[in-house]
């Protein structure tokens, strides 16, 4: 038995010396002299060449992409590159090993296979390989629609890590072109990771990072990345607590981005200082045409210098400042902006503390201005008299091109509708909005007081809740049958439907829109209940700014007067007991006479009812007058606002 093993061993030995291109342990052994074996096979078109590299859509060697300084999302995707390299060069490796260049030549579909290097342009492999590194979960929403020409990815808690994953495959994408990534908390480091993966993308050209807590830090990259870039045509960057280091790093991109038309920067923290740098950066560029800095604290020199960016510009066509601080010289200053400026053809200045005397020096620019076609002055305390002199600017134009005037919530007299159809003569095109009417363009008013504003469908869910004495998770219950804590949009609308709630087709599906976050067709019953609360604040909010705005109107009413605010409080507390209730209160402001919406004045009871004990007292409307006036002033303080309550408490303390 032994003699046939050793025989079959040496019959073994005798046959791996008999094959070509090996030595007797079946290694590779060394070339064969010239004309001892089959020739070595050339590289053909379709196995490229061991040197040969691979090179990205913009035209540089991938080694090179890979070695950029400073660019960690280039180095993520270097990392994954690497692993990727290393494993063709062990592959390579590998079939040199088995073929050899003494092999016998003849290529197979599996050599073809083994050596082809597939180019991925939507990123997927990259992707998922940095998700693995990274150690976040592969989002598949973002897996399904890498190919889309959109993205929207709104509202589905990214954070920074899922920030970086996306921005690494983003890198070498070539299908998206509009890029949303809204609400997702991306905060500082996220935003850089999405800036330095734009630096090396080319073909997003829409890109919404609103709403993500990005803050200043995470400002400047961004701002860094818009300087060179040249593809971005539009930039929203609303609500991410952007205050003046921003300012500062956004005013170097504004002035040098001569690529992007349209900026929005509303919803942050702005302030004077903001606007002195923000200003002159509007004035140099020249290719923006739509600017929304609504909802910021420009005030003062930054309103000012915001006004002459605007006087300077010679593209904004659209421009949004609604929601500021600019008052009667911020008013002024526009005016004068209106007489230069050539391009303006949309004007918001809502809610900016525009009195009677600054509506009618911001009416001087209307004389000379004929390019601006709306006009939108509302929730401003200008009353009926800054209405007037905004029309007669308008009156003593021929050239004006004015289409539609927005003065809604302020009350007009009669005095306004005579030059109103002076007016409609020769713009009879015109649309003008005030409190009680809309002026349509046929001539008529139409009487709008009595219509209920558009229905909140939110509102009346949690109302049927609180009628009904309700949880929102019983609410729920009744929708999921199989209790899996999530109903199809389907199966919510039949829940509704059952209750009785009463909503509209459109307000139900404005409904589920909100409360579908992630867009999957699913309500879940976390969705609900962020909704619900959401809601809630944004309603806190709302009625916060509202009552703000009333007692700055009514500070402004009363020291206009040659009263203060003790003054009033005063006539209101008969019994001097410093406290009224709340319908002595009402009667009290109105009989100041200023001219007050009956909601406005509940906003502001409840506002200033702090205890909630169905009574104002002195000191509450001192403490809401004072919030509304520090809300008024810069952060330095200052000012003579307020000093008619501190007086008043003086007196108080006398008597």
């Amino acid at each position: 038995m032994a003699d046939v093993e050793k025989e079959n061993l040496k019959n073994l030995e005798e046959k791996q010396k008999s094959r070509p291109g090996t030595g007797s342990q079946g290694k590779v052994s060394k070339p064969p002299s010239a004309g001892s074996g089959p020739a070595s096979r050339p590289h053909s078109r379709t196995s490229p060449a061991p040197s040969r590299k691979s090179v990205s859509r913009n035209g540089s060697a991938r080694s090179s992409a890979k070695g950029r300084p400073g660019s960690k999302i280039s180095n993520m995707s270097g990392d994954v590159s690497d692993q990727s390299d290393n494993e063709d060069t062990r592959s390579k490796t590998t079939m040199e090993e088995g073929d050899g260049e003494g092999s016998d030549g003849y290529d197979t579909d599996l050599e073809i296979e083994d050596k082809r290097i597939e180019y991925d342009s939507t990123g997927r492999t990259t992707y998922k390989e940095a998700c693995k590194q990274i150690g976040v979960v592969p989002v598949s929403y973002f897996l399904r629609h890498m190919q889309d020409s959109e993205l929207v990815m709104m509202h589905h808690g990214l954070g920074p890590l899922g920030a970086k994953a996306i921005a690494t495959s983003l890198v070498t994408n070539t299908t998206i072109l509009k890029l949303n990534l809204r609400d997702n908390w991306l905060e500082a480091q996220g935003g850089k990771y999405i800036a330095e993966m734009l630096v090396e993308n080319c073909y997003i050209h829409d890109l919404d990072l609103s709403y993500n807590k990005i803050g200043n830090d995470g400002a400047e990259p961004i701002a860094e990345m818009l300087q060179d870039n040249s593809t971005l045509d539009r930039v929203l960057l609303s609500g991410n607590g952007f205050g003046d280091k921003a300012a500062e790093a956004f005013a170097e991109a504004i002035m040098s981005n001569q690529k992007m038309e349209e900026m929005d920067l509303s919803h942050n923290e702005f302030g004077e200082v903001s606007g002195g740098l923000l200003g002159p950066a509007i004035a140099e560029n020249s290719q923006m045409k739509v600017l929304d800095l609504s909802w910021n604290h420009l005030r003062r020199k930054g309103a000012l210098a915001v006004s002459e960016g605007i006087r300077d510009n010679i593209t904004i066509t659209h421009l949004d400042l609604s929601w500021n601080g600019f008052g009667d010289d911020g008013a002024e200053a526009i005016g004068d902006a209106l007489k230069s400026n050539k391009t303006l053809e949309f004007l918001d200045m809502s809610n900016n503390r525009i009195s009677t005397e600054g509506a009618v020096l911001l009416a001087k620019g209307l004389i000379e201005n004929d390019t601006l076609r709306v006009l939108k002055m509302g929730k401003n305390p200008m009353q009926s008299a800054g209405c007037y002199g905004v029309l007669k600017g308008i009156s003593q134009n021929e050239k004006s091109a004015i289409q539609e005037l927005d003065f809604s919530d302020i009350l007009v007299n009669d005095d306004f509708d005579e030059l109103l159809k002076q007016v409609k003569e020769m713009l009879p095109a015109l649309l003008v909005k005030t409190a009680e009417r809309v002026h349509g363009r046929g001539g008529a008013a139409k009487d709008f007081k009595k219509a209920k504003p558009r229905a909140d469908p939110m509102t009346k869910l949690k109302q049927y809740v609180e009628k009904n004495n309700l949880r929102l998770v019983d609410l729920f219950n009744q929708f999921d049958k199989d209790k899996s804590m999530s109903v199809t949009r389907e199966e919510f609308a039949q829940g509704i439907e059952a209750t009785g709630i009463d909503l509209s087709p459109d307000e139900l599906n404005r409904l589920l829109d909100t409360l579908d976050k992630d867009g999957d067709g699913e309500i879940e019953y976390g969705e609900l209940v962020f909704g619900a609360q959401a809601h809630q604040e944004q309603e806190r909010k709302m009625a916060k700014t509202i009552a703000q705005d009333v007692l700055t109107a009514l500070r402004m009413h009363i020291e206009k007067r040659g009263l203060r605010m003790w003054d009033v409080f005063r006539a209101m507390d008969e019994d001097g007991s410093m406290t009224v209730s709340r319908e002595e209160f009402r009667v009290g402001i109105r009989n100041t006479g200023i001219e007050l919406e009956d909601e406005e004045l509940d906003v502001l009871i409840d506002y200033l009812d702090k205890d909630g004990d169905g009574d104002i007292d002195y000191e509450e409307l001192v403490e809401g007058a004072e919030e509304s006036a520090q809300e008024t002033e810069d952060e330095a303080g200052g000012g003579d606002d307020g000093g008619g309550e501190e007086d008043g408490e003086d007196e108080e303390e006398d008597a």
